[in-house]
C-alpha cells in the first residue's frame, strides 16, 4: 500500500513555480552555504541545479533544499540584480567546475576507453573517457568533455586549438 500511495501525485505538486527576483532573496548563512529567502520562508541552506547545462547555462537555474525538494525556478539569472547575479553565479561555479582545456596532447583507445592527454592552462592533466559518443558534445564553437568519474572538460572555442590538437580531437567529434 505504501509504494502506491508514492505513485499518486497531485497536480500541483508537478507545477513549475517559477520564482521572481522580488520574491526570492540569496545570502551566505554563517556556515558559507547558499541561503534563501523565497516568498517570504528562508530557507537556511539551498542548492542551485542547472535544468540546460549545455545549451543554456543561465536560465532555468532550479532552487532546492537540502532534501532535493524544489523551491522554484529562476527564469533568467540576469532579472536578479547585480549582488544577487554574483551569489548565484557563484554557487553554480562550484557545482559545474569545468576547466578549459588549451591543447590536447594525445589520445589512445585501449579495450573501448579512451586516454587523454589534456593541457589545462599550464598543467597536463589525464582522464579516461568510456563512451565516446555520449561523453563528447560539440555545442556551438565550444566542446564538452565527459570523463568516467562524470567530470567535465571544455574547450572554450574549437578554432583556437592548434591544428595539432584540432586532428586528434577530430575523428571523435560527431
Amino acid at each position: 500500500m505504501a509504494g502506491n500511495e508514492q505513485l499518486t501525485r497531485s497536480p500541483d505538486a508537478l507545477k513549475t513555480v517559477y520564482v521572481a527576483p522580488a520574491d526570492c532573496v540569496f545570502s551566505r548563512g554563517a556556515n558559507g552555504f547558499l541561503a534563501a529567502e523565497i516568498g517570504g520562508k528562508a530557507y537556511p541552506r539551498v542548492l542551485l541545479l542547472r535544468s540546460l547545462p549545455l545549451t543554456a547555462p543561465e536560465e532555468y537555474i532550479c532552487i532546492t533544499d537540502i532534501e532535493r525538494k524544489e523551491l522554484g525556478i529562476i527564469e533568467r539569472i540576469d532579472a536578479f540584480a547585480p549582488d544577487q547575479q554574483t551569489l548565484i553565479r557563484e554557487e553554480l561555479a562550484q557545482r559545474y567546475f569545468c576547466p578549459s582545456i588549451t591543447e590536447i596532447l594525445d589520445i589512445k583507445e585501449k579495450m573501448g576507453n579512451f586516454y587523454f592527454d589534456v593541457m589545462i592552462g599550464d598543467f597536463k592533466r589525464a582522464f579516461t573517457v568510456k563512451d565516446i559518443t555520449k561523453s563528447i558534445r560539440q555545442v556551438g564553437g565550444a566542446v564538452i568533455l565527459i570523463d568516467l568519474d562524470g567530470n567535465r572538460f571544455r574547450i572554450d572555442d574549437i578554432s583556437a586549438i592548434s591544428k595539432k590538437s584540432l586532428r586528434k580531437l577530430e575523428p571523435y567529434l560527431y
